[in-house]
């Protein structure tokens, strides 16, 4: 096998498992369990109140609409 789809394969598989690694840390982030126990990660964590959850979300929308 030629080095260039050597290192092609090595850089799609990368993608594929940064994707993965930052879909489950946003999803635990934004999960309401104060306990998150995945694979070998235990996590005692602090909830976001409801308040600070929506304006963290509000933030987010009007940067989005700044940068639009």
């Amino acid at each position: 096998m030629e080095p260039s789809a050597i290192i092609g394969i090595l850089m799609a598989a990368g993608s594929v498992i940064t994707g993965l690694v930052t879909t489950l840390f946003h999803s635990m982030s934004l999960s309401r369990c104060k306990n998150i126990d995945c694979c070998c990660v235990t996590c005692d964590r602090e909830v976001l109140t409801e308040e600070t959850y929506r304006a963290e979300q509000v933030d987010a929308r009007e940067e989005r609409q700044q940068n639009a």
